[in-house]
């Protein structure tokens, strides 16, 4: 009997983890992008995505563009999702010191549609791309070393946070 259902997903795959990282990215993009959330909530949503965004986009340049580059032709997406990253970064620094609440909400309204513009490219044309072109264990074999990158990232950001709690930044909010 010939086995109809598709391969189960291997949660090491590279293309898993991207996907399931940016599950929650687009929750916080989508309060961020909302006409109708008050403005504490979206800063409590972008306090939530900034470190996200980071432990994502570190790994995902480092790893996987890298291999893209390397491997593959695809170096004009590649060096747009690299400019993508750095403006998004750029953006959620200004943000970290806007005190004017108009101008947060701005910021928040253009790095919420980059970063989904950013999201959609990846999931609708690179990855389904780039997974029919590797191989199962080259996609799990990047995606462990992605896993221990971002855990880097995460345990670099957990220091950070206990030098600088978020309340002693609190009054510079404005």
């Amino acid at each position: 009997m010939v086995n109809t259902h598709p391969p189960q997903p291997h949660p090491d795959d590279i293309v898993q983890i991207i996907k399931r990282d940016h599950k929650p990215l687009k929750v916080l993009l989508a309060i961020l992008k909302n006409e109708n959330v008050p403005y504490l909530e979206k800063r409590e949503a972008f306090q939530q995505l900034s470190p996200l965004l980071e432990a994502h986009n570190v790994p995902e340049q480092e790893i996987w563009y890298h291999c893209m580059k390397r491997e593959h032709a695809y170096t004009v997406e590649i060096s747009e999702g690299e400019l993508e990253h750095r403006l998004a970064e750029q953006i959620c620094k200004d943000m970290k010191t806007t005190t004017s609440e108009r101008s947060f909400l701005s910021k928040a309204k253009v790095l919420a549609e980059m970063i989904e513009h950013h999201i959609k490219v990846e999931e609708r044309d690179l990855l389904p791309d780039f997974e029919s072109a590797t191989t199962l264990d080259e996609r799990v074999e990047l995606g462990l070393i992605y896993l221990e990158r971002q855990q880097q990232i995460e345990s670099l950001q957990t220091t950070e946070r206990h030098r600088f709690p978020l309340s002693s930044l609190d009054n510079m909010q404005g």
